[in-house]
């Protein structure tokens, strides 16, 4: 096994327990409230302290990475995801499980942030296609895992101990494994680009991810709901068909770790867009139940590269040397978007009813795909700005 080859195998394995710990807290959410006497709507606050410390983190990822270099970063927020869990796998009180779930989303936002800094600026397209299929592998697992040990008759306390080692694991996997991993710091220095054209394209790369953290996060919250309550589906086909929308997800991003490189990220981008324009404009109009449900699958597939190979490109446009900070901005943007954009959605379904949801989606992905040519179209006057894939 080559060096390269057991450093992206560590990174993935980070991506993996990243997805895991981002699911598993709604499954163990009932047992919890449960044992700490909070109510089910209490779960909002939870994620609000989660979501705050990854956003939090993401801003603050470039300048601690300049700081302390990718692998220390790595190590020290896996140490802290270990006992951010271990936290939560003991807490007795309210105020204590809130604060762990704080420092798990910092502890999860560095992680993210790091690992895409480095991917994007040392690996190509297959690389970052492999590790953001990873997560989507733990996005699966994690709901498995406390279903599992649940009705093992084990207590949600087991399921985050069990993460906490895991990424205990993953701290030490980093320290021992990835001592030669290239960081930010590493990589050659770039022209920057003019202030000007530089906030230009910042603002239309964070619009992005605000946006597709919307459009992903927004049909994932939003497509169970609307497929049994206004279509008429029973509840567990349409969990399965809410489980197929992220396996297809997840399976385009493994198919770009496949052949990623063999073509330009952005014609890849934008025939994403269109395609994800189109599933759901058919997932709309809905002629016949399997039919809104195949485009509903399809959309999964269709936007999953979006994120990656946005991520991908990023030291193409900002050079290597912003990369981390920018990085850690488009992350924040993500997570706010994903926290804004289906809060959005549920406003209008209070005034309009479940029938608005679909709309909404394509509407959200309409723009989302004018953002990514707003981009592109941007991007094109940095002069460094090279039009082969990676390699």
């Amino acid at each position: 096994m080559t060096q390269h080859t057991r450093v992206l195998l560590v990174l993935a394995f980070g991506f993996v327990l990243l997805g895991m710990g981002l699911t598993a807290t709604g499954v163990t959410w009932p047992s919890v409230a449960e044992d700490l006497d909070r109510s089910l709507a209490e779960l909002g606050y939870v994620s609000l302290f989660f979501g705050g410390g990854y956003t939090l983190s993401g801003l603050l990822a470039g300048w601690l990475t300049e700081r302390t270099g990718i692998r220390r970063l790595l190590v020290a927020a896996a140490l802290t995801a270990a006992l951010a869990l271990s936290a939560l796998a003991t807490s007795g009180t309210w105020i204590v499980f809130l604060v762990a779930a704080a420092f798990l989303g910092t502890a999860g936002g560095l992680i993210d942030a790091a690992t895409n800094t480095y991917i994007a600026i040392r690996r190509g397209a297959r690389a970052m296609g492999f590790i953001h299929g990873s997560y989507g592998i733990g996005a699966i697992a994690g709901p498995l895992l406390v279903t599992g040990l649940l009705q093992a008759g084990l207590s949600w306390r087991v399921a985050f101990a069990s993460l906490a080692a895991a990424q205990g694991i993953y701290a030490v996997s980093l320290w021992l494994l990835t001592r030669h991993i290239e960081g930010a710091d590493g990589a050659p220095r770039e022209d920057r680009p003019s202030g000007r054209l530089m906030s230009s394209v910042l603002a239309w790369s964070v619009a992005v991810f605000f946006l597709y953290a919307g459009v992903a996060g927004g049909t994932g919250v939003w497509a169970f709901t609307l497929l049994t309550e206004e279509r008429g589906i029973a509840e567990g086909l349409g969990g399965l068909f809410v489980a197929a929308y992220w396996g297809s997800f997840t399976a385009s991003r493994f198919l770009l770790g496949f052949v990623g490189d063999r073509t330009h990220p952005n014609t890849v981008l934008r025939w994403s867009a269109v395609a994800t324009v189109a599933g759901f404009a058919v997932f709309w109009w809905n002629p016949a139940t399997w039919v809104g449900v195949g485009a509903l699958i399809f959309t999964g597939f269709a936007h999953g590269p979006v994120f990656p190979l946005e991520m991908l490109l990023t030291p193409r446009r900002f050079g290597a040397a912003l990369t981390a900070t920018v990085v850690g901005f488009e992350i924040a943007a993500a997570n706010v978007g994903g926290a804004i954009l289906p809060g959005v959605v549920g406003f209008a379904v209070a005034r309009a009813g479940l029938a608005v949801i679909p709309a909404l989606l394509f509407f959200n992905a309409l723009v989302l795909w004018g953002a990514i040519e707003g981009l592109r179209i941007s991007s094109r006057s940095r002069t460094h700005l090279a039009d082969a894939a990676p390699t």
